[in-house]
């Protein structure tokens, strides 16, 4: 085991190893905010537009995070997000993730149910914008359908497939995701006192 002072100075190395990176893996994207991390490297086919912010750590250590593009499609990914390995992320018109989400491992996020090939949209395919709100959180293998909307804050448990609006605040899971459960509301929590 290393003492504590080389664990440190390697922690700060990798970090800025991960920095340095992401101006050479994330090259294709049209904006890339400062402090944003890549680990390993994702696989950017950009064909529309890619806006990623500041502070965005991208970890593909096990299989490569996808962001694909159509020709008319944009991904913007929110300050501080962190999406995990495996991840595809995929636009054929707009895909709005928000600050501060957290992206688990082997999530799909789509707005369409057939991606772009090769940078091409395909024609007759319904595309529907999603929205994923800020602070929202997708455990593993969650799959985000076309027309999805995400709330603030809310929580979507592993496995799940969300085809619908999930309020702000709300914990849901299963195939389609329903609302398992609600936060409680200030006066009743302050009730409860």
């Amino acid at each position: 085991m290393l003492p504590a002072p080389l664990r440190r100075l390697y922690a700060l190395c990798w970090q800025a190893g991960a920095r340095l990176m992401s101006f050479v893996w994330l090259r294709d994207c049209d904006r890339v905010g400062p402090r944003t991390s890549t680990f390993f490297r994702p696989r950017i086919e950009n064909a529309g537009r890619i806006v990623i912010g500041a502070g965005v750590r991208l970890n593909s250590n096990w299989s490569p995070i996808e962001l694909v593009t159509g020709p008319a499609g944009a991904i913007e990914i929110g300050d501080g997000t962190y999406v995990n390995y495996g991840t595809l992320i995929s636009s054929q018109r707009a895909v709005r993730i928000g600050p501060r989400v957290m992206i688990g491992n082997y999530s799909i996020i789509a707005d369409s149910e057939v991606p772009p090939f090769a940078g091409v949209a395909v024609p007759g395919v319904d595309v529907r914008p999603i929205e994923i709100g800020a602070g929202a959180w997708l455990a593993a293998r969650v799959t985000v359908l076309p027309g999805a909307r995400i709330g603030d804050e809310a929580v979507i448990a592993a496995g799940s497939v969300v085809a619908g609006d999930i309020p702000a605040g709300a914990v849901a899971g299963g195939i389609p995701a329903r609302v398992l459960r609600m936060p409680a509301a200030p006066d009743a929590v302050a009730e409860r006192r």
